[in-house]
């Protein structure tokens, strides 16, 4: 067959021009893209030519393997990317890629205009991929064959300098083949590692096969190899799957390394063809990553048709669900879609929608089926998924019944409904107590009356505990009460029907209490006589309704301005102490002995919760009182 070799001359448009100086400017950051580009072309070139077999007979070479091959040629400085698809005819070239993608050429330049630069993940949204070639090649040069019949091969070569050319080629069977002329500070891309590395990273589960050729090595016997895997494993069934195949795809998505016995709680593989078709792996880690609370932490991957298109999505997901790692894979969604059009993305919202509702289902299938396995996922992640309770109206119901606390009289976790149902028929409250660490809680003074009533208390050493307790106000029908704040059982919360003119109950100590509140004046905000105390002589309570002592620890510690409120100092009319001092308050107020005991009393009160706020003058007042016992019992 003769061959017209005269080439034929064209100018880019004037948007096509600026783009191009766009592109091999200041466009991508991240050249290695330009590889993912190009093979994602040659992927939809094949699964054109699938479809057009089925519904067409006169396509040629309707037998061809479909196939994509990487050649390296160091010598020449060229790398080759050529496939078996479709192919273009000389219309279909002078069109595609001398116009790319027609209108929506002036839209990406206006969004990188307007952004004052142009995302790498924005390339794909407007078909300008093919154009990343330019960022490492002095000189493209595509040769392709149409399937069509009749069709003739044509070459179509660009420096990127604002035109190309159109020209007749040879070329014996369909597809394409793009020769990139490498610049000289791109030749790492003709060293093997950097190929299969980017084509693993990128286009690993692409469903056609990858070959590489370098030249000069041997090839392997069978033919050229591949360095993909072809096919993705989210896209097999479980059933044809071990736990050994899960493991290995969990190293993967973790990065590539566990530590030994790092195995997933649970994991979440299915498949949703309505009201959008995707696939999805997930896992929840058996540790929790160390950038679980980072701003920048990974996040779920994101696959369009196969083709990694955001390795940290974070949109998948609600935040409190961000410890589940994996990939979701959408036939439905844009190749290369961006990080500003996932803000948007319908698609993206209805994927979201599902992956939260079967990750909660798979948690609650874990924590009924295998409690041990979601005790060690609650250990690791409780304190995120509670945030859910604060963010989450619709679910909130589910995340109630998933959370799991410990509690005084048990040693394990929890959930609210075992709490609720072991309840003595006369506790009215479902009774908390909130603190940094769960052995002091455990023995706070706070709990000695409630101890003694057979009643538990639930341990909330979580930062977000009271926070979310805000949007989980009750629980069957009971309350929460926070041991530490208020009046025990609750009278002080009464409200409106409480009455603010009564006259409090008599107390047998009224004259310590009276004596009390005038020596430590603001430094409390009302003493009283305690029903919550059965062993320890003085307790300092937060006053219903005021943002409790730990919520103010909290407050500090995220470096919020927080003004010391006082508290209520509780004294036990039974304890020795106690009683003593009511004596000397009754027969001698003007004792200077008093003051020093009605101190001790509120530094014993502090000191139960870890806390001395005037340790040198506690040291004194201690020194005070056992030189004055040291003393009576010489005399003794």
């Amino acid at each position: 067959m003769t061959v017209n070799t005269q080439a034929e001359t064209h100018e880019f448009r004037a948007e096509v021009s600026a783009l191009l100086k766009l592109v091999t400017n200041s466009l991508y950051t991240n050249r290695e893209i330009f590889l993912r580009e190009l093979i994602s072309n040659a992927a939809d070139a094949l699964d054109k030519a699938r479809f057009q077999a089925l519904v067409r007979d006169d396509l040629s070479d309707k037998d061809l393997a479909p196939a994509i091959t990487i050649t390296v040629s160091p010598s020449n400085k060229t790398l080759i990317i050529e496939d078996t698809g479709i192919g273009m005819t000389r219309e279909e070239a002078s069109q595609n890629l001398g116009t790319i993608a027609h209108s929506g050429t002036l839209k990406f330049l206006e969004a990188a205009k307007n952004e004052g630069k142009a995302d790498v993940n924005l390339i794909g949204q407007f078909g300008v991929g093919f154009y990343s070639a330019f960022m490492v090649a002095d000189e493209v040069v595509v040769t392709t064959r149409s399937a069509l019949p009749g069709a003739e091969p044509v070459q179509w070569t660009s420096s990127g300098d604002g035109g190309y050319e159109l020209a007749s080629a040879s070329r014996e069977v369909r597809g394409s083949r793009i020769e990139l002329r490498l610049k000289d500070d791109a030749a790492e891309f003709l060293e093997r590692y950097r190929i299969q590395n980017i084509v693993r990273q990128y286009s690993n589960y692409v469903l056609h096969p990858i070959h590489l050729v370098v030249e000069g090595e041997e090839a392997p016997e069978g033919g050229p190899e591949q360095i993909n895997a072809a096919r993705a494993i989210w896209t097999r069934s479980p059933s044809d799957l071990s736990d050994e195949d899960y493991q290995e795809f969990y190293t993967h998505v973790m990065g590539g390394f566990v530590l030994p016995g790092d195995t997933p709680r649970a994991r979440l593989h299915f498949t949703m063809d309505a009201p959008i078709q995707f696939s999805a792996l997930l896992f929840v880690p058996g540790r929790a990553p160390m950038d679980l609370f980072a701003e920048d932490r990974k996040s779920v991957q994101l696959y369009a048709r196969h083709v990694l298109v955001d390795d940290n999505t974070d949109k998948l997901l609600p935040p409190y669900l961000r410890f589940f790692r994996g990939v979701v894979d959408s036939e439905d969604l844009p190749l290369n879609v961006s990080r500003e059009m996932l803000q948007e993305d319908k698609n993206l919202s209805a994927i979201r929608r599902q992956l939260t509702r079967k990750a909660i289902k798979i948690l609650t299938e874990t924590a009924s089926e295998r409690a041990e396995d979601y005790e060690a996922l609650w250990t690791e992640f409780g304190a995120v998924l509670k945030e859910g309770l604060h963010q989450d109206g619709g679910h909130r119901d589910e995340l109630i019944a998933l959370t799991r606390w410990y509690s005084v009289s048990t040693e394990g976790l929890n959930s609210l409904a075992d709490y609720v149902k072991a309840m003595p028929e006369d506790q009215p409250f479902i009774y908390f107590i909130a603190g940094e660490h769960a052995e002091t809680l455990r023995t706070s003074p706070h709990l000695e009356a409630l101890k003694s009533r057979g009643h538990d208390v639930l341990l909330m050493t979580d930062a977000v505990d009271e926070w979310v307790l805000q949007s989980m106000s009750e629980y069957e029908g009971k309350t929460f009460r926070n041991v530490m704040q208020g009046d025990l059982d609750g009278e002080d919360s009464e409200g409106e029907d409480a009455d603010a003119d009564a006259t409090p109950e008599p107390s047998a100590i009224d004259p310590l209490l009276s004596a009390a509140k005038a020596l430590l004046g603001d430094n409390v905000k009302e003493v009283k006589a305690s029903t919550r105390l059965t062993n320890s002589a003085a307790c300092l309570v937060d006053a219903d309704g005021s943002m409790s002592r730990n919520m103010e620890r909290i407050m500090r510690l995220a470096r919020q301005r927080v003004h010391d409120t006082p508290r209520v100092l509780e004294l036990n009319p039974t304890h020795p102490l106690v009683e003593r001092a009511n004596e000397l308050a009754q027969e001698s107020p003007g004792d200077p002995r008093l003051e020093t005991w009605v101190s001790l009393l509120h530094d014993l009160a502090s000191l139960a919760e870890g806390t001395i706020p005037d340790p040198a003058g506690t040291v004194h007042r201690l020194q005070t009182a056992l030189e004055a016992v040291a003393k009576a019992e010489r005399a003794g």
